[in-house]
């Protein structure tokens, strides 16, 4: 009686930490977890590995797509995963770097700066412990203008108040290049710093003239700006043969489709791989069992279900552009399913 008490207390106790996990706090959310596990009886077999995965902020696409992989992977009864809010890429990888989260969303490029400790990361100590499980989709770079903002191309963004979402997020690094690679002088636009959702907020205000987002498509409120006439969304002008693409390998051209946000034709830009990371601490026996869970059909039905860039991930293209090892959990997987990646 007492092992099925503790169960259902555990399963009940997993799944409001789950329904919470966006909105509360780290500490909270851990004494929460404390007390489902200490609170209640237990045996050794009771015990469930935590994977706080980081994810991102409101109107992107790694905090649908991180929730939506916590709840497949908490159906394995040896691990609790929480999808845990943060500022993007750039954070994530830090949190990982120190024991904060023990996998994250966070793309290709910040990956392989951050465990080499290259480029925005030459100043830090690389982050070797950063390992990589699987790569999922695209994200596409959102370059989002008001329409009587005079802005049309890049060049147009002098003086003008630009976000270019949170101080911590992969979209600020890649904006970065980007305008380097295009001549603009940084230091010529009135810089802001938030949340797709906040700045899709001041844009509709009249309070912001433009925002970049790097994210899968669509990112939730920009469809809503383009239909009432307040914003449009606009080609980067980036060439494929363009030094950017040289120097930068992860990046590949992108075409937004028109339907996307019922713009007149699709919109050419950028794009990255979204990865998921792991910490090269977590044992081999979980993220074999992660790695296995993340490409069960129930796992991809659930994703191509509920998010657009769902029906983007898919095994075949695990192991596209990866930017740090592959855990040795997940390779021990992608051998014993013969993945040619691995295989060669």
């Amino acid at each position: 009686m007492k092992t099925q008490l503790a169960n259902t207390t555990r399963l009940v106790g997993t799944r409001i930490i789950e329904l919470c996990a966006q909105w509360i706090p780290l500490p909270l959310k851990l004494l929460l977890l404390l007390s489902v596990f200490v609170s209640t009886p237990s045996s050794a077999n009771d015990l469930r590995t935590i994977v706080r995965i980081g994810t991102g902020g409101s109107g992107g696409s790694y905090l649908p797509i991180g929730s939506l992989i916590a709840s497949s992977y908490s159906e394995l009864d040896t691990v609790l995963a929480v999808a845990q809010r943060s500022n993007g890429s750039v954070s994530n990888v830090h949190d990982l770097g120190d024991g904060l989260l023990e996998a994250a969303l966070a793309q290709a490029d910040i990956v392989h700066w951050a465990y080499h400790g290259t480029e925005s990361f030459a100043t830090d100590e690389p982050i070797d412990n950063l390992r990589t499980l699987a790569s999922l989709y695209l994200e596409s770079v959102h370059f989002v203008v008001r329409t009587d903002s005079g802005i049309r191309n890049l060049k147009d963004l002098a003086g003008k108040r630009v976000s270019t979402d949170e101080i911590g997020s992969g979209t600020q690094i890649n904006v970065q290049h980007v305008l380097r690679s295009q001549g603009l002088d940084r230091l010529s636009i009135k810089w802001v710093y938030l949340k797709p959702i906040d700045a899709i907020d001041r844009l509709r205000r009249g309070a912001l003239d433009a925002f970049f987002v790097v994210a899968g498509y669509p990112v939730t409120g920009i469809g809503d700006l383009v239909e009432d006439g307040v914003a449009s969304v606009l080609p980067l002008g980036i060439s494929r043969d363009s030094e950017l693409l040289k120097n930068f390998p992860f990046f590949t051209i992108d075409d937004i489709p028109a339907s996307t946000y019922g713009t007149r034709e699709s919109v050419t830009t950028l794009a990255v791989p979204a990865q998921l990371v792991v910490d090269a601490a977590l044992d081999d026996a979980t993220v074999y069992q992660l790695t296995d869970k993340l490409w069960q059909p129930e796992t991809l039905m659930l994703l191509k279900d509920n998010h657009p860039k769902g029906s983007e991930v898919n095994l075949s293209s695990a192991l596209i552009g990866l930017s740090a090892p592959l855990h040795s959990g997940a390779e021990r997987y992608y051998r014993e399913h013969a993945h040619p990646d691995v295989l060669r």
